[in-house]
């Protein structure tokens, strides 16, 4: 099968905005057809390439001050998976009717942004010069709090199709010290006006915070018989020690003598990116 003219660019904004139209529109004379009907038989990658792009992307970062990205295995294997689908159908696309969105596919990592560039080229350093002369794919690619990228090049014949997969990958702690961070942000949260709290070790705040996790929501209910506290406050975040806005005003109350604290990071269905589920009980 041969084509005629392929239009090169598409993009994911973070967190999974909608494509935006590429500024810059390139043609090639399409190969022939060489590839299998099944993504999945997909031999060729260039991993050089690969290793290219990361050199020119972070060449181009670099000019402008920013931090250079870190390839990242996961990224790259998810990057090299819709690769080879596209190469599979040869057809630009963001998501195929067989597979799930971006965020579902860099589920093994704790990303709060994420983004995507895909193209079409005949190499990969002109796959790069049209990506950064289209405003929204140099964005991806120059992001700032970008930290972590991975690169698919899947080569079929002469044309490349490619897949740049962008992070900002935040750190997982293990629960004692995910804990030790609430802790912390609610003494500060509490403030010099009045008196600290004593922290008190309660391991089933835990094991609560863990029991939310498993079902994949929260459950104030179960912290509430914890020794009968004055607040229970309930929540997941990307980082445990973002406090909710409301935790200020509870903790203005002179009242209060102590508090405990759970905390458990989990991947669920409405996090696939991972989250801390957090109890709180204030005495």
């Amino acid at each position: 099968m041969h084509l005629a003219t392929l239009t090169l660019l598409a993009l994911i904004l973070g967190n999974g905005a909608d494509p935006q139209p590429a500024a810059k529109v390139v043609e090639v004379s399409a190969a022939a057809d060489l590839h299998p009907d099944r993504y999945q038989q997909f031999p060729r990658f260039d991993a050089q390439g690969e290793q290219e792009l990361l050199r020119l992307t972070n060449r181009d970062r670099s000019k402008l001050g920013l931090r250079p990205l870190q390839m990242d295995s996961t990224l790259t294997a998810a990057a090299r998976d819709h690769a080879a689908r596209m190469a599979a159908r040869q057809e630009l696309s963001h998501q195929f009717a067989d597979e799930p969105g971006l965020q579902q596919r860099l589920s093994g990592l704790h990303l709060d942004h994420e983004g995507e560039n895909v193209a079409l080229d005949e190499d990969v350093a002109q796959a790069h010069d049209g990506l950064m002369h289209s405003p929204h794919h140099r964005d991806n690619l120059l992001r700032a709090d970008y930290n972590v990228v991975g690169f698919g090049v899947a080569k079929v014949g002469e044309r490349i199709y490619v897949v740049e997969d962008f992070g900002h990958s935040l750190p997982t702690y293990p629960a004692q010290q995910a804990e030790d961070l609430v802790a912390a942000a609610v003494d500060h949260a509490r403030g010099s006006r009045n008196s600290q709290l004593k922290r008190a070790a309660a391991p089933s705040m835990h094991d609560a915070a863990c029991a939310m996790a498993s079902q994949d929501r929260l459950n104030p209910k179960a912290v509430s018989h914890q020794g009968r506290p004055r607040y229970v406050l309930t929540y997941t975040n990307m980082q445990p020690d973002l406090l909710p806005s409301n935790m200020p005003k509870m903790l203005s109350d002179p009242s209060l003598q102590a508090y405990a604290v759970g905390a458990c990071y989990a991947h669920t269905p409405t996090y696939p990116n991972g989250a801390y589920f957090v109890t709180l009980a204030l005495y």
